[in-house]
């Protein structure tokens, strides 16, 4: 899974390419969870933001269902990434 998480993390890399200045996503496991810890910083104010997702380990049984929350927790990323662009710009706007 390490390596679809790599794979999600160059294409979210890619796609935000102008913004983002610099992105990482770290996979802890730790009491039964699996922790996706995601720090991110924009070219526009070079502000490093961070959060954690929590997701249960049991949660996912194969393969198919580990993607699917793995392609979630980029969805939240990516929302997070847009809500940071759209916050710096209104900044930069007013």
């Amino acid at each position: 899974m390490k390596d679809y998480v790599d794979q999600l993390s160059a294409e979210l890399t890619q796609q935000y390419l102008i913004y983002l200045e610099t992105f990482l996503v770290d996979l802890w496991s730790d009491g039964g969870e699996i922790e996706f810890r995601v720090g991110y910083s924009l070219r526009a104010d070079h502000r490093l933001r961070s959060f954690t997702v929590s997701v249960d380990a049991l949660s996912a049984i194969n393969d198919v269902e580990r993607r699917a929350i793995i392609a979630a927790v980029f969805v939240e990323i990516e929302d997070q990434i847009d809500d940071a662009i759209a916050a710096v710009a209104e900044i930069v706007a007013n």
